[in-house]
This record gives structure tokens, C-alpha cells and sequence, in this order.
């Protein structure tokens, strides 16, 4: 439909991070912005029932802090003025099978719970003259304009006086920013619609974590990752300092064979049993603050709503609700901030040029930004035994990308090159493409420092004996995600 766009009203189901992003990039085109969020609004930063995960690390990557701070300037001073840790100048240990490599941060960044992330955007949006909050409301159907593929609106319930208040809200424009529960795909059937297959990684994760105290008395504890080994159900543990005063210990393992427990006796035993015992001993400095606590993620999903010849106007959807991405690889929130960008752009070309489709080329747009992270969660989580994606297609030459990027690393961490870490970090964070890091001439390097021989042995099994022949293998094992246009903002 390419009828003009009208700026009104607009309505984001789930009050989340994603959705107040959503909602700061809408408030600059809609006269008013209602934001339907099913939990109370809390008093003070703490997590809410909606957000299970809340409990556990959440990580701003760098490219997700530029975005957060360009649509909420001074993000980061806040955080950091109520206790924030700052990572400005720290270091921090990268832990491998094969060595370590020490990586010292550039840039200032407040480490802290999700609690506090949500509360300071909470706070800005409660301040935005043009944004609502509907706390304790609940989105119950999508209101289609009679005979039309057209939303012009939303079903909700007031849940404030039980049984609840069933009404309707009108709205040019409906977000569903409701995360990983979302009621998006019955809807969408009940209005008589198909839907596309999704593409489905049946991860089976399992993460614990448990907080612990700084005393005044603890030495200088640098943060650190110990890398597990999936082909020996070695989990992956995380030391992360998490305001002035905690740290956060993670233990994590797709697959489903292992879940790292729960249990406060055991999991000090289970922390030891990593690769490298540096966050055991570290954590023999520290008092337990919390009990550890589990979280369970049996599959990632990524909707292909952009395949819909006949998707609704006036209609979009964001985040979890749209691609769930592994939460351990730290993604999420970075992918949030590259959606509520890629809205903001189409939003502006939209004004400028007419409709032109608006919603579907969004949804390609916003399936663009969540190409490499997909990529990256399948290459990374396919380690481990158990784990399958279903539907779409499979990952070209899979083995050669995994087995490759070991390698990669390990060359990194033994010839104690930390900008090639540096580099492969970039890439995980979506600022580095991955066949800058993944090409032929790398690949030569690597094999030229090992006095071993075993890479070049490892090699032979996929060398075609021809440059212009590996080359084109080379491209067609690792695709080119076009960086450079999701990025720009304008």
C-alpha cells in the first residue's frame, strides 16, 4: 500500500529496552507515542517479572553505546554517576585452552545491571513530552480497518482493576517490541494470514551466574573470559565487574547435555572445573552476595515477516520479537540499537520520498542488521554437540568457519598479537567485517607462524592449490554483510 503516511499516532507493545528505543526514534515523527508495558512501572532500578533474564550480565558493545548515546546523550555519565564500573583504561584477560591475551579498554563504558540500564531510559522517556507509559496494560489483538490490510490500531486490556478493561487504541503505526513471547505470529494467523518458515537454532543454553562482593581488602580483580572447549562440554565462564562493588561469575553451555547448576555448594566446584582456574581463584577474594540462578534458552528463532507480499500496514516489529540472538555472546542490546536506527532512517526516507512500502523495506532493512549476528550465533553455538538450525538454509563450508576462527585465535593469543583479538572482538560487535579477518592472506600468516606445521597440514584439506580458486572459496564460505550501509545513520 503507498498511501501517504500520516504522523499521529504510534503505539510499541513491551516497555523494554528495545521498546523505549523505538519509542525515542518515534517521538521525533509522532505527535504521541504510547508505550503498552503489561508489568508495573518500578519505583527504584530493579528488575521487573517480564524480564527473567534481568538477574544475569548484560553487555553494551561499543557500536550499541554509540547508538544508546546519540539518542539519549549522557547515558553513560549517568550510569557511571550511580555506580556504574568504568572501563575506561581497564584490563581485562582473554583465557584460552591456549594461552591468554590481556586486552586494555579505550573507551569509557558503564558496566551494570539491566536494572539500572532500564531505569535511566525509564526515567528519560517518563520526561518526553510526546511518549506514554500504559503500565499494567496488556496487548491483547491487532485492530485492522474493515475489508483492508490495514492496523489502524490495538486491542488492549487495563489490567489495573481485575478482570481488566478491555478497549481500543488507535495508531498509524504499531511496534511489537514485545520480545521473544511475542503473540506477533497468532495474530497475524488469526487475520488470516501465512506466515513464512523461521529459521530456528535449537541451542539448548544454560547460564548461571552468581554475584559476589568486593571487600575493601580484595586485591585489584581484572575482569576475564575463560573460553570453554565444546567438543569436551567444557563450559565457558565470565568474571565481569558489574557496578563499583560486585562482580557477576557466569557459567555457560549450549546443547543441553550440561546445564551449569544452581546450587550455591556446587558452584564454586563447577567454576574450578573450567579451562583455567583464574576466576576460581579470583572469587576465593570475594563474599557471595547472591545464590546463583539459572536461565534456559531451548531455541533462537529469526521470523522472515519481510517474505510477506501481503505483510499489514502499519505494522513493524523490533528485537527479540522479530530474531532472538544467543543472549550469551552479549548481542542483544547492541542488535536493539542498530533496528531503532535502521526505523529512524526509514522514517526520514519515508517523509522525504512517500510510503513506498514503508513497513515491508523497513523489515528487509531491519533483517539486514541481523544478518551477521545470526551468522555469528550459529557459526559459534554449532560447536557444541546437540545444537541444530532448522529451516532456512544451512551455513556454507560450517566446519571450515569454526575450525577456522579456532585457529584465528589461537594464532592471536600464542603470537600475543592483541590488535588481531581486538579485530576478531570488532567483528562479534558488528563494526569489523568478517572476511577482513577471514581471508587468504590471513590464513598465509597464520600458517607461516606456525613453526608446528599444523595449520598448513589443516589447510590441505580444503586448498584447491590455486589463488583465484581458494579466493572464490573463501567468499563463498563467508558472505559479505555490507557493514558499511547498515552503519550510516542518514
Amino acid at each position: 500500500m503507498t498511501q501517504p503516511m500520516k504522523y499521529e499516532q504510534a503505539i510499541v507493545i513491551g516497555g523494554g529496552i528495545t521498546g523505549m528505543l523505538a519509542a525515542k526514534v518515534l517521538s521525533t515523527f509522532y505527535h504521541q507515542v504510547f508505550i503498552i508495558e503489561k508489568d508495573e512501572l518500578p519505583d527504584s532500578p530493579e528488575n521487573r517479572l517480564g524480564t527473567p533474564q534481568a538477574f544475569h550480565p548484560h553487555r553494551m558493545l561499543p557500536l550499541g553505546k554509540q547508538i544508546f548515546e546519540r539518542l539519549f546523550p549522557g547515558y553513560t555519565k549517568e550510569l557511571l554517576a550511580m555506580g556504574g564500573f568504568n572501563t575506561l583504561h581497564q584490563t581485562s584477560r582473554f583465557i584460552t585452552k591456549d594461552g591468554e591475551l590481556a586486552l586494555t579498554d579505550t573507551e569509557e563504558t558503564a558496566v551494570t545491571r539491566r536494572a539500572m540500564l532500564e531505569w535511566v531510559l525509564m526515567q528519560r522517556m517518563l520526561s518526553e513530552e510526546r511518549v506514554h507509559f500504559l503500565e499494567k496494560h496488556e496487548a491483547i489483538s491487532l485492530q485492522f480497518e474493515e475489508g483492508t490490510n490495514q492496523v489502524i490500531g490495538l486491542i488492549v486490556k487495563d489490567r489495573h482493576v481485575k478482570p481488566g478493561i478491555i478497549h481500543q487504541m488507535k495508531a498509524d503505526l504499531v511496534i511489537d517490541t514485545s520480545g521473544r513471547m511475542s503473540k506477533l505470529p497468532k495474530w497475524l494467523k488469526d487475520a488470516g494470514l501465512s506466515l513464512p518458515q523461521t529459521d530456528e537454532l535449537s541451542v539448548s543454553l544454560g547460564y548461571s551466574t552468581r554475584y559476589y562482593q568486593i571487600s575493601p581488602k580484595a586485591p585489584n580483580l581484572q575482569s576475564m573470559v575463560v573460553v570453554g572447549q565444546p567438543n569436551k562440554q567444557i563450559p565457558t565462564g565470565l568474571f565481569e565487574r558489574v557496578d563499583h562493588d560486585l562482580v557477576a561469575v557466569l557459567l555457560s553451555a549450549a546443547g543441553g547435555s550440561h546445564y551449569p547448576t544452581t546450587d550455591a555448594d556446587q558452584f564454586d566446584s563447577e567454576t574450578a572445573a573450567l579451562t583455567h582456574p583464574a576466576i576460581a581463584e579470583a572469587i576465593t577474594h570475594l563474599t557471595p552476595y547472591t545464590k546463583p540462578k539459572g536461565f534456559r534458552v531451548p531455541s533462537c528463532v529469526r521470523h522472515h515477516y519481510e517474505q510477506m507480499q501481503d505483510w499489514p500496514s502499519g505494522l513493524l516489529v523490533m528485537g527479540d520479537a522479530l530474531c532472538t540472538l544467543d543472549p550469551i555472546h552479549g548481542q542483544g542490546m547492541t542488535k536493539a540499537a542498530l533496528e531503532a536506527q535502521t526505523l529512524e532512517r526509514m522514517l526520514k526516507q519515508a517523509q522525504e520520498n512517500g510510503r513506498l512500502s514503508f513497513e515491508r523495506n523497513t523489515l528487509k532493512q531491519m533483517q539486514h542488521a541481523n544478518e551477521l549476528g545470526w551468522w555469528l550465533c550459529a557459526i559459534a553455538d554449532m560447536a557444541w554437540e546437540g545444537v541444530e538450525l532448522k529451516g532456512g538454509k544451512p551455513i556454507p563450508h560450517l566446519t571450515f568457519v569454526q575450525e577456522y576462527l579456532n585457529r584465528y585465535v589461537q594464532y592471536a593469543v600464542q603470537t600475543k598479537q592483541a590488535e588481531r583479538l581486538e579485530a576478531y572482538h570488532r567483528m562479534h560487535s558488528f563494526l569489523t567485517e568478517p572476511r577482513e579477518i577471514l581471508n587468504l592472506e590471513q590464513l598465509h600468516d597464520m600458517i607461516q607462524s606456525d613453526s608446528s606445521g599444523e595449520t598448513a597440514e589443516w589447510w590441505r584439506q580444503w586448498d584447491k592449490e590455486n589463488n583465484e580458486l581458494n579466493r572464490a572459496f573463501f567468499h563463498e564460505a563467508v558472505p559479505e554483510f555490507h557493514l558499511h550501509n547498515l552503519l550510516h545513520t542518514n
